[in-house]
């Protein structure tokens, strides 16, 4: 998965920075400390696109083996804040692909959630 950078002056950007190296040397504790702080970072920046590119990092966390619901979990919380910004902000009306991208990153993630519900009720 790729991931669009927008900012790459973001507090957050350090803290994903760590995550990903963090992640290389296979240390679950170091990435998910330093995602949580990029989360924090980009929660106390005003804007929304700070929250796409976490939400996004998220994802790879899920790389850890027994990580993969919790990111996909974290990617879907983060993804939906970040819509709710950009709606506050007016900001779904200015850039339609930037909107629509978010909104369809976060739809197959709920998709997923969903699919993976109806499978556990399966018996």
């Amino acid at each position: 998965m790729t991931t669009t950078i927008y900012d790459s002056s973001g507090p957050w950007r350090e803290y994903i920075r760590a995550m990903d190296l963090a992640l290389a040397e296979a240390n679950a504790t170091a990435a998910v400390r330093a995602w949580r702080n990029a989360y924090a970072a980009a929660l106390g920046t005003p804007g929304w696109r700070g929250l796409v590119e976490v939400a996004a990092a998220s994802l790879r966390i899920g790389a850890i083996p027994g990580f993969a619901n919790a990111s996909e979990a974290l990617a879907r919380e983060t993804y939906r804040t970040a819509l709710f910004r950009a709606r506050q902000q007016g900001s779904l009306n200015g850039d339609a692909s930037e909107a629509a991208r978010v909104r369809e990153l976060a739809g197959n993630l709920a998709d997923r959630y969903l699919r993976a519900l109806r499978e556990e009720a399966v018996p």
